[in-house]
């Protein structure tokens, strides 16, 4: 029987090997530059305790079947990884990803969890250049326009979503879709019906927190979410 590293190990270079085959966008090569200097042994993997919120384990199972076929390889890694995997939720109360007081809305609160895979803190492999992550959103969540420091790439594991990406009109993305958040650009994310999941990277400050951005249609937007 495979070890928690070993998952681990598995997954990440699933998902390096995916990134290498698809260098269009600059933080791909910002990523992977990044990551050719880690120790990506099983040795090298901190231990973490396996957990998942209860309300999230359906969804995660149901995004990693929405995973295409030409991402079968990081679905396979996912699937055996996922029993070994810690996630936690984003509050948005300043001890997670966000500043403190935050007005990220309930339908991104309830629906929204985060596995650290790389970087600082409680990841499963130690950086202080590097945060990747894998990112989960339940169907039906409104990610609320924010703003951070690090360039961010979102590596789109099931689609469609939808991305609203400053003042331009939302734009659907399919599963094996890439998006490039460069510093300091107000970006938005939201979720139909099927779970979001997505390999999401920082590099530049990895340590800054997200700012909300306030926009006058949230209400509206989260109201049709759940409607539909």
């Amino acid at each position: 029987m495979e070890s928690q590293a070993d998952q681990v190990v598995q997954l990440v270079s699933a998902i390096r090997c995916a990134l290498e085959k698809r260098t269009g966008l600059e933080v791909v090569q910002q990523t992977l530059d990044r990551l050719s200097v880690l120790d990506l042994e099983a040795r090298s993997v901190h231990s973490l305790t396996p957990q998942i919120p209860a309300q999230f384990d359906k969804g995660l199972t149901q995004a990693i079947d929405h995973i295409p076929v030409s991402l079968e390889l990081v679905g396979q890694a996912l699937d055996g990884a996922k029993p070994y995997l810690f996630w936690e939720p984003d509050n948005g109360d300043g001890t997670g990803y966000y500043e403190e007081g935050s007005d990220v809305g309930r339908s991104f609160r309830d629906g929204n969890m985060v596995c650290p895979l790389i970087g600082p803190g409680a990841s499963f492999v130690p950086s202080d250049d590097l945060f990747l992550c894998l990112f989960f959103l339940q169907s039906q969540t409104l990610y609320r326009d924010h703003i951070h420091e690090a360039s961010e790439m979102y590596f789109n594991l099931t689609g469609p979503c939808g991305f609203r990406l400053g003042n331009d009109d939302w734009v659907d993305y399919p599963g094996d879709s890439l998006v490039w958040n460069r510093p300091w650009d107000v970006h938005a994310t939201r979720v139909y019906q099927a779970p979001f999941l997505s390999v999401v990277s920082w590099v530049g400050n990895i340590n800054g927190l997200c700012r909300v951005v306030p926009r006058d249609d949230w209400q509206a937007l989260e109201s049709q979410l759940a409607t539909h």
